[in-house]
């Protein structure tokens, strides 16, 4: 028994401490893939580039379509338009800020996600973001009329809740786009017209659920020294620079993608009204459970999007 526990003991102690090497090897260099095993996500770097094809089946959608024909207009700012003028078909300034096309920041990181997902698509920088919620809400009513009028066949928007005094006014113009055929990705935005998508988290804000869950980008699951970087502007983004490689905000990323999915399907059959596409992904989504590395929590997660089968299902039914 003596002789067992001499070599029991040391043997324990050496898989310990490999385990513990191990998952600090994890911790400073992340895996660059999500997998799906058994209905659980396991996903420990979502600054990676190969999440969506992993989780919402992305490579079979692209190998179909690519979003070529449609348009897509992301109401943002700091689009970093005119270093990156081969990103976009054109831009529109609806702000006050006449620098704020230029800049090059939130919108940029929104259209780069974009252009992932549906690399073909015609992107419209419409910037429209405001410090006061009044003056953004008026810019966004004037973008979405502009929108109405050149045929844009999506709209994403990935900032801030809107306030009850503007969800009227807002409300008006969604409504009004949706009528015309365009579809809307707004993030915390529960318009039952609205295509709402949400993270990978249990439940959303809002009066109803959302319609999709999309994978979000976390930075609690950065390497460490960029997301204490990322917390020391405190919400400020007018401090973060272009080289301060700080990706994408977590929720905003939702609505891009999203987009990029519709687009997607609207090139294969651009004929289907709003709730035509928004079925397809919502008929097409799975339930799975999803652990959180940031966090170390783990969610369920009812409508994942899947868009290589919404693909599937709109060449079959329509």
């Amino acid at each position: 028994m003596k002789k067992i526990r001499k070599f029991i003991l040391p043997v324990i102690s050496i898989m310990l401490v490999a385990s513990l090497i191990f998952n600090f090897y994890l911790w400073r260099n992340p895996m660059k893939e999500a997998s799906v095993s058994n209905g659980l996500v396991v996903f420990s770097n979502a600054n990676s580039r190969d999440t969506y094809s992993t989780v919402h089946n992305l490579k079979a959608a692209q190998a179909i379509s690519t979003g070529e024909g449609v348009k897509v207009g992301i109401m943002d700012w700091s689009f970093g338009y005119s270093t990156h003028k081969d990103l976009y078909a054109d831009a529109v300034n609806f702000s006050e800020n006449k620098g704020a096309l230029d800049e090059e920041l939130h919108g940029f990181w929104m259209a780069n996600t974009l252009k992932e997902i549906a690399p073909d698509c015609d992107i419209y920088a419409l910037c429209t973001t405001d410090m006061d919620e009044d003056k953004q809400v008026d810019n966004m009513v004037k973008a979405i009329d502009w929108a109405i009028q050149n045929n844009i066949d999506v709209l994403t928007y990935s900032n801030a809740s809107f306030s009850e005094k503007n969800r009227p006014k807002i409300d008006e113009a969604v409504n009004k786009a949706v009528d015309h055929g365009i579809v809307t990705t707004f993030i915390h935005y529960d318009n039952p017209n609205n295509f709402y998508p949400n993270g990978f988290f249990d439940s959303s804000e809002g009066k109803r659920e959302a319609d999709v869950n999309i994978l979000h980008y976390d930075y609690n699951i950065l390497i460490q020294n960029k997301y204490e970087k990322y917390k020391s502007f405190n919400g400020d983004f007018s401090k973060i620079k272009t080289g301060d490689d700080v990706p994408y905000l977590s929720m905003s990323s939702t609505s891009p993608v999203l987009a990029g999915f519709v687009a997607i399907l609207k090139s294969i059959n651009p004929n289907l009204s709003p709730q035509d596409y928004k079925d397809a992904l919502i008929k097409t989504s799975y339930q799975t459970e999803y652990y959180d590395w940031g966090f170390g929590l783990k969610s369920n997660i009812s409508h994942v999007a899947d868009v290589g089968k919404a693909v599937a299902y709109i060449k079959e039914n329509y």
